[in-house]
């Protein structure tokens, strides 16, 4: 990359990567040199870590027709608001229903909210940037499978999807899980890659049933699910990894092995400090409430974090930043947004939201050359 030689290249790159993205794009119209600095695909990586460094904040979808997202961010224990502007510049096809299913490195990746999924598209917020994803091409083979099973134009299947990207490519992909509805049997699993935009079948996939819970996570480019196999009654975490695309399965905590198993339930997985991280929930003594647990994962396992106490359960999402975790405790289509300090433990009420869906976020330059 080549910049103007009053200053010294270095300097100005490290500059550039201290400014936010919205600085950024208006400093690509000061000059050739300055949009190649910007634009340059090294400079991507030096200010996404910049930006990872910092304080992460969240989106937050208001509404799915049109797409409405709310920026969310913590200062002094304090919650921040602010919309998050989409239109005119993107125009997602309506009437659909869309949804965000995962955020990673500044790049969200939307659904249609129905099943099966039919439409996806990958979308940068900050820089105004839209891609619609094709749908992949599942085969002749696997819809002989459906009528041969009584169902046809695919309506026996449904569709898990996770979100992430290969460090090494320098890639998106999105994984794609075609499951029977009733016996929860993979049929097929396919792999989405933005540079070449196009997918294409694993073979090497799980030879077990799955059940698959929400909320997922994606951490350190792998992408994480709590699973239970449908001829087990324990729970697992499923790992795929999107730099050699292949899948591997983790123990819980071994509190889910236990005498105690019968006390403890899933609640949601999160990213804590560039760790995977997980919250469950005990009922032990009916009369002091729930425990909502957090623990993390070391080199030497999974270790506790931190416990608290709740007056009422809701399926928790965990959704974390350097010091300070954002709990969404949800019920149906409402949910309640808390924070938890880690240093002292303190849960801060921040009130109700009516869609209680929600994603960590990193403004960052993806997508910036890529066409819509």
């Amino acid at each position: 990359m080549r910049v103007e030689n009053a200053v010294p290249e270095a300097l100005i790159v490290d500059i550039f990567a201290k400014l936010p993205v919205k600085s950024l794009i208006r400093f690509m119209c000061l000059s050739k040199s300055c949009f190649q600095a910007i634009s340059d695909q090294q400079f991507f990586s030096l200010h996404l870590h910049q930006c990872n460094q910092i304080n992460k904040e969240f989106l937050l979808q208001i509404s799915e027709i049109p797409l409405t997202l709310q920026s969310l961010s913590f200062c002094h224990h304090q919650l921040l608001r602010e919309a998050v502007t989409l239109e005119p510049q993107i125009q997602l096809p309506s009437p659909l229903r869309w949804e965000m299913v995962g955020s990673c490195n500044g790049v969200l990746c939307l659904t249609t909210s129905s099943q099966p999924i039919r439409n996806l598209g990958i979308l940068n917020p900050s820089i105004k940037k839209l891609k619609l994803v094709p749908f992949p091409n599942l085969g002749d083979s696997f819809y002989l499978s459906n009528r041969i099973h009584g169902f046809v134009d695919g309506t026996c299947f449904k569709t898990e999807i996770g979100f992430g990207f290969d460090s090494c490519t320098s890639d998106f992909k999105i994984v794609m899980i075609f499951q029977e509805i009733h016996s929860q049997i993979w049929r097929q699993v396919q792999v989405y890659s933005l540079r070449p935009n196009s997918w294409k079948v694993l073979s090497n996939v799980p030879s077990v049933s799955y059940y698959i819970f929400e909320p997922q996570v994606v951490v350190n480019g792998a992408f994480y699910w709590v699973v239970k196999p449908v001829i087990s009654l324990c729970y697992s975490i499923l790992m795929f990894d999107f730099t050699d695309e292949k899948f591997k399965e983790i123990k819980m905590p071994d509190c889910f092995y236990g005498d105690l198993a019968y006390f403890y339930e899933f609640d949601g997985l999160g990213e804590v400090k560039g760790k995977l991280s997980l919250l469950l929930h005990s009922v032990i003594n009916y009369s002091a409430g729930v425990s909502l647990e957090m623990w993390m994962m070391e080199d030497s396992g999974w270790v506790r974090q931190f416990v608290v106490n709740v007056k009422q359960h809701r399926a928790p999402i965990c959704l974390a930043m350097n010091d300070e975790v954002m709990l969404l405790l949800r019920r149906s289509n409402v949910g309640h947004i808390l924070s938890c300090d880690l240093k002292t433990l303190k849960l801060t009420d921040h009130g109700e939201e009516q869609r209680p869906c929600a994603f960590a976020y990193t403004p960052s330059l993806a997508l910036l050359g890529e066409e819509n």
